[in-house]
């Protein structure tokens, strides 16, 4: 049986607004309670603002309430009080998928957005479903055990519009959109780069100009990967050992950062130090080689283009279908921490650098840097864990 204690829920997605909207009349939310985790995405009628009102009416309403155990007919009712009536149609309205996530089980419920999809080893897993009636609102229910390695895909309908009076006749028909899920392989592919390379097709199918909006959100049981972060060295020359054994005690890919830094673990390890040239660019100087360490970078300027990019991929997850293409330091440590960390040891090393004497980067601007990192890969549901020493 799947142990979700022992499994990573990791969350990915990725959307396209209608043109020339700067609102997504789509909205998704994660809610969790305890150890239940309840993702409601929904579908505003019509788009821009009145559209985003609605659905994210319907997703705040509907995700509190399920999270705290209370009757989907009670939730669906409740929604549809709360909505406002749109002038011109007359109608307050949201389609809406639910996913409840507890223990080893999926609870689905759906309303006249696109059917879930869950692939489960590169291909669809077929699950069955049951009708529920919610005063003339026809709720399609189902309940799946989970294995480790599904996916669960989440979509609004204009992903099985795309293309409509453009490149195809009926839109991205279901059958369509899973034949090129199964010809991708996922193993190894995070929950955001799926849900981003399934915008990009129907990007593609609207000629870059989509007729509605489109959001995709994909749910990924995953293996844990821990990532090990040596930031600066130790504030007492004394602590080097013990702290490098820590580090190196740990299980996982690990990341040194800064020339100091690398310096001692280099002399701890008694291995060479390289520098890999024509690894960086303009910007993001080269990376180095120190055997038993995955990955040698600078310090606060590789750093500080890291942050700058998990936050913009937090606006816009369609970045990493750029980023996959990029081979500096900056770009990889990003991808690393955004699509394959679940678990995050910094070590963060609190002694002053006689290098940046001079200049404006001081201990501050270092700690400042690294609670904002923290802060934005928290906020990808990121387990961290800061260590000053």
């Amino acid at each position: 049986m799947l142990t979700f204690d022992r499994q990573f829920i990791e969350t990915g997605w990725a959307n396209a607004n209608k043109h020339d909207e700067t609102l997504c009349g789509d909205y998704f939310r994660r809610f969790e309670n305890g150890n239940k985790k309840v993702f409601v995405l929904a579908d505003g009628l019509g788009s821009g603002v009145k559209a985003n009102i609605l659905s994210t009416l319907t997703t705040t309403i509907l995700g509190t309430m399920i999270s705290h155990n209370l009757p989907l007919d009670e939730c669906v009712d409740t929604v549809a009080a709360a909505l406002p009536i749109c002038r011109v149609r007359r109608l307050a309205y949201s389609t809406f998928t639910v996913l409840q996530l507890e223990k080893n089980i999926a609870y689905m419920a759906q309303y006249d957005n696109p059917g879930i999809i869950i692939l489960r080893k590169g291909k669809r897993f077929h699950y069955n479903t049951q009708i529920h009636f919610v005063g003339e609102k026809e709720i399609h229910e189902s309940s799946v055990p989970l294995q480790k390695d599904d996916i669960i895909i989440m979509m609004t309908d204009g992903v099985t519009n795309a293309g409509i009076g453009k490149l195809t006749a009926h839109g991205w028909k279901t059958e369509e959109l899973v034949g090129f899920l199964e010809r991708m392989d996922m193993k190894e592919m995070s929950a955001s780069r799926i849900a981003a390379r399934i915008i990009n097709g129907c990007l593609a199918l609207n000629e870059n100009s989509m007729e509605d909006d489109t959001t995709v959100l994909v749910i990924k049981i995953r293996e844990r990967q821990v990532v090990n972060m040596l930031v600066g060295p130790p504030e007492n020359k004394e602590e080097d050992n013990r702290i490098m054994k820590m580090f190196f005690a740990k299980n996982g890919i690990r990341i040194v950062c800064g020339g100091s830094t690398a310096n001692a673990v280099s002399k701890y390890l008694h291995k060479s130090l390289h520098v890999i040239q024509n690894s960086g660019n303009e910007h993001i100087p080269d990376m180095a080689r120190i055997e038993g360490v995955d990955y040698v970078t600078e310090g606060i300027i590789t750093l500080k283009k890291v942050l700058e990019i998990c936050n913009q991929y937090m606006e816009d997850p369609m970045i990493l279908l750029f980023l996959s293409k990029q081979k500096d330091a900056a770009s990889l440590i990003s991808l690393l921490l955004i699509e394959k960390a679940t678990d995050i040891n910094i070590y963060f090393g609190m002694a002053a650098n006689t290098a940046h004497e001079g200049t404006d980067i001081d201990f501050k601007t270092k700690l400042s840097l690294i609670k904002q990192l923290e802060d934005c890969l928290l906020r990808m549901h990121k387990n961290i864990k800061i260590s000053f020493c």
